[in-house]
């Protein structure tokens, strides 16, 4: 029973082992790929409704990281779009109502994959789940035939953020904090297209230069940093009517505050300066971070 138990661990062990080391430049010697994105509208209650599928786009790609070929559209929709949404994605009500329906996006979508005999869909994030969801909730009344479409493409669809941040051994970093770690500036659009191609133009850098270790470091120490004085911080907006003797003593506190370098200790500082003077302060942005401690 013993040696069962063994020869099933080493198993399991080996499959684990080989989809942590999934290189994409490996698989495009072999085979086509897709870098895929969505925007989505989400609901701004908690417990809402799922979120909605407004645009995708995707960048094919072959041997070397080769582009041959891209696609974007809108999805049609006559929902209110709120004030977040676009502001981030520069996306209107207009654009939407102009869009195609959706089974003609997800057909065209399917049938580019199917020319260029696409077999992975490489996404960073939870736009498997969002497009699975979206087919579920709002999509009853398309044909059979754009409904097989898209759960073959679902079935393609894999997350690699996983495995990336996993090689990097940095857990929760976006596109934008990876471009910036591979030097390819560190904007993001919010534009399914433009956002498939930053994702593909980061994984191929990743792949064949790698990142610096001081830079991985550096980068590290950032989001942990943040997270931590984003944890502690509690105030934005100056107090009313501060008595004057409170003032005076938040004036020594500071100079004590200055002194202790630690996230608690700036995440308390700044929350003093702000009640007391209306003045807020906002966590670095990583270029800045990143100079900083890389002087």
């Amino acid at each position: 029973m013993e040696n069962t138990k063994k020869k099933y661990r080493k198993k399991t062990n080996k499959k684990e082992q080989a989809k942590e080391t999934l290189v994409v430049r490996d698989i495009l010697k072999e085979e086509t790929v897709a870098f895929l994105d969505t925007e989505f509208l989400t609901s701004q209650r908690k417990g809402g409704a799922p979120s909605k599928l407004v645009s995708i786009g995707f960048v094919i790609c072959r041997k070397d990281f080769k582009e041959v070929d891209r696609f974007h559209s809108y999805i049609y929709m006559d929902d209110e779009l709120h004030n977040r949404f676009r502001e981030v994605t520069g996306i209107t009500e207009e654009d939407l109502l102009n869009a195609p329906e959706y089974e003609m996006v997800m057909e065209e979508a399917a049938q580019r994959m199917a020319i260029w005999n696409v077999t992975r869909i490489f996404v960073w994030g939870p736009d498997q789940t969002v497009i699975q969801r979206d087919l579920q909730a709002y999509r009853g009344d398309i044909s059979k035939r754009a409904r097989k479409s898209v759960n073959r493409m679902i079935r393609m669809i894999k997350d690699i953020e996983g495995i990336y941040s996993k090689k990097l051994k940095i857990h929760n970093i976006g596109i934008a904090n990876l471009k910036l770690l591979c030097g390819l500036g560190s904007e993001v659009s919010h534009d399914a297209l433009d956002d498939s191609i930053d994702l593909k133009e980061v994984v191929q850098y990743l792949d064949t230069k790698g990142c610096p270790d001081y830079m991985v470091q550096a980068m590290k120490t950032y989001l942990s940093d943040k997270e931590l004085y984003c944890r502690y911080r509690r105030f934005h907006e100056k107090w009313d009517e501060v008595p004057g003797n409170l003032l005076e003593k938040s004036k020594e506190l500071l100079l004590e505050l200055e002194k202790i370098n630690s996230m608690e200790a700036k995440a308390l500082r700044d929350d003093i300066h702000v009640i007391c003077t209306g003045k807020d302060t906002i966590f670095p942005t990583p270029e800045e971070y990143l100079e900083q401690e890389l002087l």
